[in-house]
């Protein structure tokens, strides 16, 4: 501690004695303790309704941030409306609002389980992730909370509502570092990042951390700073533990943290300390949050008699609230005429102001924070950080976004392990850059005994007034059904039959609303499959083969709020798609075929499908939930049974179902749909229960080798499964039990790990 600093802590010390007979200041200070922090709010709000005066307040990490938005003139009340609400829960757990997703960027989903970010420079380095959570909710949240208050303030926390200081750790130097003007926002944000959860940010050249890592009760910096005669304290932080050998946070935490004293400063009867009393919880568990201020606001309750006797002053209730008016009167409008933007090149930047709709400019808050986050939620960005500076000449603001490019280059790894031979391994390496116009380039493979394949795909994003991207991909797809049925319990041989898919695709994708987009393009295909038309064939035998060589023109609209790529659990899909397709079929019979000879001939049908998936409010434990296809089509039959079935359209919407050939679950016309809903057992566990009944409007049936359709909905089949998923950080872990019509052995069990997910199939 320095020998100024130590002076002015004697003198407030002393002053504290001689101003204990005297009307008195009031200074309350809060500490950090993570979710527990919110039982501030409950002190605040019995130290209101007491009349107590708050003349000064202060606070670290959980404190700083309840602490602040008291400073700023919110009431209690509205604290706690703030804490209690989804947009606060976005914030802290890092996701952003459906309301401001943007769903026309977002790649088709891949197996990946993680991705490491590559600079490649002469050591090809590899960029790990300093966060958990990502900032992007939060860094915008405080933009817009205190940017406005800070320019009434003059960015000076002694003109707040009520003169606050908080707390940041500087770990470079091994320094507290106390934050008394400028943004408050940042000041806020840094005070509050606690290390690995949250990345932190730089003020004045400084890496900033959670304060409470040097200084978790600043009692001591409130006295040197304000010299109050009476200080109120509220610690919901526990004195720390020596680490367990298993217990990795807090080995870090003990060679992180300083101790902190939770004591008085004064005497004994110039400060009062109130500890809420606080049940276990996690630093980012806000689940029992109404209990946390309700524990806050009765322990301040029980310590009233001694607050009363300490402090003689009160602070009529009306005057307060006219003063709190008075302040919030004259906060200025967030407006923003002005974009600056840091860290970018003048290409760069120009890609970032057509983003946010500089040519509308000036715009209010709420018309400018959908494109932020349309830029934010960009993957060619590694950091973005928003500032709102009021401007000189006027009350409007300047938007100053502190960014930096993503790294070039992304490399993913991931895929599937199954109790059956349906095992894919993934891999997939993106480049992504952008100056007026942006560009990716995506690569990725998947092999396996069931599934093969390959993609290369190109993306040109043009940031317009109408945004849209264009793609052009190629892929090659292998699904070899002969090698996915045998499970550790039992072994099938199934019919012989390998598909093979080649395609390009070029499309033009353009959003409708933030979670719609319209694409429309055109394909070339060489599709041709391999089987014979029996079970009974030898080594010897050669398979029948199917080639349809074929071009289709097609549109897509969907709009998709689901939560997951995979056992989603919340939002919904809705998606309508139609396809024109024409070309030719080629036949080459095998050795067990009854045919024998080339077969040509043109075909040109359309296909129209819906598909409706979601998920609704949950009843306690239970989240009812839907999935249902409708697909139309004047498809004709090829030339057999076999290759007819083939190329029909599959109903698979389980994940049992995907990897098996299920002729009784295709057809050319169909409706079908069903329950998929799920029981929360634990955290990240659940059960899901889906039960579906698929609906031909004609079944293809085979009268020899040839197709034919039978009477309109004469047949109907059922799917059913229940399936324990464990959502791991990386990919679920599931056990299903399954129900599959029409089989020989109808019940089966599956277990995975990763994502059933591959990349699409020409037709889809």
């Amino acid at each position: 501690m320095h020998l100024v600093y130590r002076v002015h802590l004697i003198i407030a010390l002393l002053l504290c004695h001689l101003n204990s007979g005297k009307t008195q200041s009031v200074g309350v200070v809060l500490s950090g303790g993570g979710a527990s922090g919110i039982a501030h709010v409950g002190v605040l709000k019995a130290l209101e309704e007491a009349q107590i005066p708050i003349d000064f307040i202060a606070g670290t990490s959980m404190g700083a941030l309840v602490g602040g938005l008291y400073a700023m003139g919110y009431t209690p009340a509205e604290i706690e409306e703030i804490m209690l609400s989804r947009e606060f829960l976005s914030w802290v757990n890092g996701s952003v609002e459906d309301s401001y997703h943007f769903y026309y960027r977002q790649n088709d989903a891949n197996a990946s389980w993680f991705n490491v970010k590559l600079k490649l420079d002469s050591s090809l380095r590899a960029s790990l992730p300093t966060n958990l959570i990502s900032p992007l909710a939060m860094d915008y949240a405080f933009m817009e909370k205190t940017a406005a208050i800070s320019a009434r303030a003059g960015y000076n926390f002694d003109s707040l509502f009520v003169p606050f200081r908080t707390i940041a750790a500087d770990i470079y130097n091994k320094a507290e570092i106390v934050l008394r003007s400028g943004d408050l926002g940042q000041a806020l944000r840094a005070s509050s990042t606690y290390p690995f959860f949250f990345k932190p940010i730089t003020i004045d050249e400084k890496l900033l951390f959670d304060g409470g890592l040097y200084n978790n009760f600043p009692a001591d910096v409130l006295y040197h700073e304000f010299l109050p005669d009476v200080i109120i304290g509220s610690t919901v932080a526990t004195e720390m533990k020596p680490p367990d050998e298993d217990d990795i946070f807090g080995q870090i935490k003990n060679m992180l943290m300083e101790r902190t004293s939770y004591n008085r400063v004064c005497e004994v009867e110039n400060m009062i300390i109130i500890k809420p009393e606080i049940p276990r919880f996690t630093i980012l568990d806000f689940s029992e949050s109404p209990e946390m201020i309700a524990s806050g606001y009765t322990s301040t309750i029980a310590s009233m008699n001694a607050i009363h006797t300490m402090i003689a002053r009160r602070v009529d209730t009306l005057e307060l609230k006219a003063k709190r008016e008075q302040f919030k009167n004259a906060v200025p409008p967030l407006i923003f005429d002005q974009i600056s933007v840091e860290g970018l090149s003048k290409s760069q930047t120009a890609y970032v102001r057509r983003i946010l709709g500089e040519r509308k400019l000036p715009l209010t808050n709420e018309q400018i924070k959908p494109h932020y986050f349309r830029l934010a939620t960009d993957n060619k960005l590694r950091k973005i950080f928003p500032l709102a500076q009021q401007n000189s000449n006027n009350r409007n603001f300047t938007l100053r976004l502190k960014a930096k490019p993503n790294r070039d280059w992304l490399a993913q790894f991931g895929g599937l392990f199954s109790s059956r031979p349906i095992n894919t391994g993934f891999v997939a390496l993106h480049y992504n850059t952008f100056g007026r116009v942006g560009v990716n380039l995506d690569g990725n493979a998947y092999f396996g005994k069931f599934y093969s394949s390959t993609q290369g795909k190109v993306q040109i994003d043009f940031p317009l007034r109408l945004p849209f991207i264009v793609e052009g991909d190629f892929t090659l797809n292998s699904y070899n059904y002969f090698n996915s049925a045998s499970t550790f319990f039992e072994d099938i041989k199934p019919s012989y039959i390998i598909q093979y898919e080649r395609f390009g695709n070029v499309n033009l994708s353009l959003p409708t609303a933030n979670h719609t987009r319209l694409k429309f393009g055109g394909t070339a295909t060489r599709m041709y499959n391999d089987y014979y038309q029996t079970d009974q064939f030898t080594k010897a035998d050669t398979a029948d083969r199917t080639e349809f060589n074929h071009g289709s023109v097609w549109l897509d609209w969907e709009r998709n709020t689901l939560n997951r790529k995979f056992y989603a659990s919340g939002g919904s899909l809705l998606k309508f798609s139609v396809r024109y397709s024409g070309g030719q079929e080629t036949n080459t019979p095998g050795s067990t075929s009854l045919e024998k000879g080339l077969f040509l001939k043109s075909h040109a049908f359309f296909r129209a499908r819906f598909t409706y998936e979601s998920y609704y409010n949950k009843r306690g434990v239970f989240r009812p939930g839907l999935f249902g296809q409708i697909q139309i089509s004047n498809q004709p039959f090829f030339n057999n049974y076999t290759a007819s079935v083939l190329a029909a359209s599959a109903f698979s919407p389980i994940p049992e179902s995907q990897t098996r050939f299920l002729p009784q679950f295709r057809a050319f016309n169909y409706a079908a749909g069903g329950m998929r809903s799920l029981i929360s057992l634990r955290d990240r566990l659940e059960l899901r229960l889906e039960a579906y009944v698929f609906q031909p409007y004609q079944e293809i049936l085979r009268t020899n080798n040839s197709a034919e359709l039978g009477e309109p909905f004469s047949k109907r089949y059922f799917l059913a499964s229940a399936a324990l998923v464990l959502h791991t950080p990386i990919a679920p872990l599931a056990l299903s039990f399954n129900y599959l019509d029409q089989q020989d052995n109808p019940y089966t069990i599956l277990f995975t790990a990763g994502f059933l997910v591959y990349n699409k199939r020409a037709m889809d």
